[in-house]
C-alpha cells in the first residue's frame, strides 16, 4: 500500500545541530512519514535577531540533514510571539494539501494538555480575570496567560514556562482552533536546554552560535553533523555569518536617533510608552547586550523587546501586521527540495490551497507584492550584518535543488 504520511516541521536551524538530526529522524519514524517538509523561518528569527546564516544557508543546511522539501515561513510571522509564529506556520503546512503530521520537540509531557488547551480555546471567566489581575500587575503575558492557566489547573505554569513547551501549546492550539488535519508528533528533547550555553555533543544552537563568535570553531564542530558543518565553515569563509554584534547596535542606533516617537508609536505591536525607553537607552547603552538588557522588564521581556526593534528596522506598521496576522500567509514560498521534494512540489500543483512561489516576485498582486516587498527589505538590512554582502540577494536567489 502507498505510504500516504508526511510530516512537517517548523524550525529555524539556526545553525542545524545534532538536535535537530534526531528530531528529523524521530518526527518521520514516529509518523511513518514518506518526507518531511520544513518551514523555516526568514532571516530574522522568532526571539527577535537576525538569523545566523541566511535562509537558503539554512535551507541547503535542512535538506542535508534530513529534509525533502523546504518553505519559508515569511519574516512578519518568524519575527514575532509564538502564537503568530505558530499561526503562520501551520497555515503553511495546511495550505499544501499533503502535509499530514506536525512533529515539534518538548522539553517534556505537558500534565492535563487536555484542560489546560480548552481554557486557552474558551478563556472562561475565571481565566480572564486572573489574566487581567496579572497584566495589570505589569506581568508580561506570557506570564500572565501560565499564571491563569495555573489558577485553574494548579501546576501547569511549570510546564508552560519552558520555550518549547510553550511553542509546542501554541500549535497545538492553532490546530484546534481551526480543527486542522494536522496530527501532531511530539518529540521529547535531548542534550542542552533551548538557552544553555553549555558545549557538547547536543549543545544548543546558542551555545553553538556563541562559539563561533568567539571563534571557538572547532568546540562547535562537535555538536554539528559534519555535511552541515561544512555550510558553516563555508559561510563563515565567505563573509556570510553574523559574528559581529556592533553592526545590529550600529542600526539600532541609526533608527533609534533619526525616529521620532510618533514614528516609532506607529511600529507593529508598540505601545504604553515604550518607544521613549528605547530611544534613551540607545542614547546610553555601551553595546547591544547593555541597550537590549536596560530596556527588559518584567512587563517587557527580552525576546518582545528585540522583535519590537526588528519590526521598526524592517518598517512592519501596526496597520500591515494585523493584515497579516488577520488574513495568513498569501503563499508558499520554497526554499529549497531534493529529488524527493520536487515530487512533493508536483504533488502541490493540484492540492494547494496557496500559489506557490519560487523568488521574489513584486510584480504579483495585492496581498503576494506587499510581503514580498518586506521580504526584500528585510533581507537587504540582514546583508548589512555581513562583511561577504551579496546585492540584492532577495531577486537573485532561486531554490536550493539538491538531488
Amino acid at each position: 500500500m502507498e505510504q500516504k504520511n508526511v510530516v512537517g516541521i517548523v524550525a529555524e536551524y539556526n545553525p542545524f545541530h545534532n538536535g535537530h538530526a534526531y528530531h528529523l529522524r524521530q518526527a518521520a519514524r514516529l509518523s511513518g512519514a514518506r518526507a518531511v517538509v520544513v518551514v523555516l523561518s526568514s532571516n530574522f528569527v522568532q526571539r527577535g535577531e537576525p538569523s545566523f546564516q541566511d535562509k537558503w544557508s539554512r535551507a541547503e543546511g535542512a535538506l542535508s540533514g534530513g529534509a525533502d522539501l523546504v518553505l519559508e515561513l515569511p519574516v512578519p510571522f518568524s519575527c514575532h510571539n509564538a502564537g503568530v509564529f505558530a499561526r503562520g506556520a501551520v497555515e503553511i503546512l495546511a495550505s499544501t494539501g499533503i502535509v499530514t503530521h506536525l512533529s515539534f520537540g518538548m522539553e517534556g509531557e505537558i500534565p492535563r494538555l487536555e484542560s489546560i488547551l480548552d481554557i486557552l480555546l474558551h478563556e472562561p471567566l475565571p481565566f480572564k480575570e486572573k489574566l487581567k489581575s496579572s497584566l495589570d500587575r505589569g506581568l508580561s503575558f506570557v506570564e500572565s496567560r501560565a499564571l491563569a492557566v495555573d489558577f485553574l489547573v494548579p501546576g501547569a505554569k511549570k510546564s508552560l514556562s519552558t520555550p518549547n513547551n510553550n511553542l509546542a501549546l501554541a500549535y497545538l492550539l492553532e490546530i484546534a482552533k481551526k480543527n486542522t488535519p494536522l496530527e501532531p508528533v511530539p518529540v521529547k528533547r535531548i542534550g542542552a536546554s533551548f538557552h544553555s550555553l553549555e558545549g557538547g555533543v547536543f549543545a544548543s544552537a546558542s551555545a553553538i552560535r556563541l562559539q563561533l563568535r568567539n571563534g571557538l570553531v572547532e568546540e562547535a564542530r562537535n555538536a554539528v553533523p559534519d555535511d552541515n558543518f561544512k555550510l558553516i565553515l563555508r559561510d563563515l569563509s565567505a563573509g556570510r555569518c553574523v559574528l559581529d554584534e556592533n553592526r545590529i547596535m550600529a542600526a539600532y542606533r541609526i533608527l533609534l536617533a533619526r525616529s521620532s516617537l510618533e514614528e516609532l508609536s506607529k511600529v507593529a505591536e508598540m505601545g504604553e510608552g515604550l518607544e521613549s525607553r528605547l530611544k534613551a537607552a540607545a542614547r546610553h547603552a555601551k553595546d547591544l547586550q547593555d541597550f537590549i538588557s536596560s530596556c527588559t522588564t518584567r512587563r517587557y521581556p527580552r525576546g518582545r523587546i528585540c522583535r519590537h526593534l526588528v519590526h521598526a528596522l524592517i518598517g512592519l506598521d501596526h496597520w500591515t501586521n494585523r493584515a497579516f496576522q488577520r488574513l495568513g500567509p498569501p503563499c508558499i514560498r520554497v526554499l529549497g527540495a531534493n529529488g524527493k521534494g520536487r515530487g512533493l512540489l508536483k504533488e502541490m500543483r493540484s492540492t494547494a490551497s496557496l500559489p506557490l512561489l519560487g523568488r521574489c516576485d513584486e510584480s504579483k498582486q495585492g496581498r503576494i507584492a506587499s510581503l514580498m516587498e518586506v521580504e526584500r527589505k528585510a533581507t537587504e538590512i540582514w546583508e548589512t550584518f555581513v562583511s561577504g554582502t551579496r546585492p540584492d540577494a532577495e531577486k537573485k536567489a532561486v531554490p536550493i535543488l539538491v538531488p
